[in-house]
């Protein structure tokens, strides 16, 4: 019997509002870089677990999982923060992203359960500590000072946006592009009006 496995990771979308925005940052950045590789629009999400190349006899037992945190969890408010970066060799920023603010001691909590539960169907515990960032691009290069990188997108970073979609998303290559599709999608509901 052949076993049929995906490449997945579970994350929060993005509602379009927040990935305009994002996208309109890249374009700041694309003006000011002399190379970068850029995270298409509709990729943007926040990662809560990298699960790597996993068989798809686990998608039920995740569903119930993300069902289950959806229905004891409110929409989570978040702002973008600092512009910050990952290994920096050579005048390239091997990653640059973008920090938030906001419910941050929420989101702790639904990573920590997340956690938690995916540990007991076989993922273990992430050792890193957990650190809520959007990717927007790798390989990034620019003549100007970082600092000066930070001032020039700021005013951009201050809108607040809500997290409300926990995802089980499928990460392919499809025509030389990364390509992202939800396999399992949950609303955040608790805290609405009727519950």
């Amino acid at each position: 019997m052949m076993v049929i496995k995906m490449r997945a990771f579970i994350a929060f979308d993005f509602p379009e509002e927040l990935k305009s925005k994002l996208y309109e940052i890249q374009n700041l950045l694309k003006n000011i870089s002399n190379k970068g590789s850029w995270v298409n629009k509709n990729n943007f999400h926040l990662t809560l677990k990298f699960l790597g190349e996993i068989d798809l006899t686990y998608v039920e037992d995740i569903n119930k999982i993300l069902k289950n945190i959806s229905e004891q969890t409110r929409p989570l408010n978040i702002k973008l923060n600092e512009l910050g970066y990952f290994n920096k060799r050579d005048n390239e920023y091997r990653v640059l992203w973008t920090g938030l603010d906001g419910d941050l001691n929420r989101l702790n909590s639904v990573y920590n359960l997340l956690e938690g539960e995916m540990d007991k169907i076989g993922f273990p515990r992430e050792r890193r500590k957990f650190s809520p960032h959007i990717t927007l691009v790798r390989r990034f290069k620019s003549n100007l000072d970082f600092n000066k990188i930070k001032e020039y997108v700021k005013p951009y970073l201050e809108s607040q946006y809500v997290l409300d979609n926990l995802v089980l998303m499928k990460s392919e290559v499809i025509m030389n592009k990364r390509v992202y599709t939800p396999i399992v999608s949950y609303k955040l509901i608790k805290g609405e009006i009727g519950q």
